[in-house]
């Protein structure tokens, strides 16, 4: 019976151990592909810098960027679609390492996170549907002006004079603060001129813009690292800084904006 009952024991604690050791092995291979992969937060639906195409595969001018520095840095690249309006918490949760999607520079953000050399310049202004009697900034007050939620424009413009003056109505993406537009639900939509020519362009829309004063804090895009991160934000921004050397910007640039716009500016 003691025999039979030791034979039972020493074959728990074989298969016991045939079982941690195959779960730290897992354990090991995963934190390897976790190390080796750079994840990028992402709203799928903000052209030109990352959306959706017709094969629901998510194409952008930032994700061309993102997928050429992985390639040049050794990364597996993955794109993580992320609710804008949490995208602060997906970065200190580490679910996702960085934010690279038209995202733009502000003193606030700043304080919050590790942000990157600006790379691009756009400005901010005002889209209106075409048949609009509205022509400048101030003829908007009392009127409804969407904005993405979590955005640097709603930021602003709810820190602004001018934006104390209006109704701010936010949206989850940009794609459907213009949907609204169209509809008659909002009188203007406060955007980047980065997004709203190509909307403008690419997608024959008739909107109209207006320019904004008084209101933006924003600079440039930047990519956005958790707060402390500078190891990986410097990995990525030497990663660019070859990249630019090599003209490959210029290139990237060219095929989504038309133009060489994607230009690393000094710190």
């Amino acid at each position: 019976m003691k025999k039979k009952m030791f034979i039972i024991v020493l074959i728990t604690i074989i298969v016991f151990g045939i079982l941690i050791g195959g779960f730290i092995k897992f354990r090991k291979e995963n934190l390897n592909d976790r190390a080796n992969m750079l994840i990028i937060g992402l709203d799928d639906s903000f052209p030109p810098y990352g959306y959706r195409d017709e094969n629901n595969e998510i194409v952008g001018m930032d994700v061309d960027l993102a997928k050429t520095v992985g390639e040049k840095i050794g990364m597996e690249v993955k794109f993580q679609p992320i609710s804008w309006a949490s995208k602060e918490q997906e970065l200190n949760n580490e679910n996702i390492d960085c934010i690279w999607n038209g995202f733009a520079y502000s003193p606030d953000r700043e304080k919050t996170m590790t942000l990157s050399r600006k790379y691009l310049k756009g400005e901010m202004y005002f889209m209106l549907k075409g048949d609009s009697n509205i022509k400048s900034q101030d003829e908007l007050v009392g009127k409804k002006i969407g904005v993405q939620s979590g955005s640097v424009q709603e930021a602003d413009l709810e820190k602004s004079s001018f934006g104390k003056q209006v109704e701010i109505v936010p949206y989850a993406d940009f794609l459907t603060a213009c949907m609204d537009l169209e509809m008659g639900g909002i009188d203007a939509v406060y955007t980047s001129s980065i997004y709203g020519n190509y909307i403008i362009e690419s997608k024959s829309k008739d909107y109209r813009t207006i320019p904004s004063y008084d209101i933006s804090t924003a600079s440039g895009s930047v990519i956005a690292f958790k707060l402390g991160n500078v190891e990986l934000k410097e990995k990525i921004e030497n990663a660019l800084v070859q990249l630019e050397k090599e003209g490959k910007l210029e290139e990237i640039s060219i095929k989504w904006l038309g133009d060489s716009m994607i230009k690393l500016q000094e710190e």
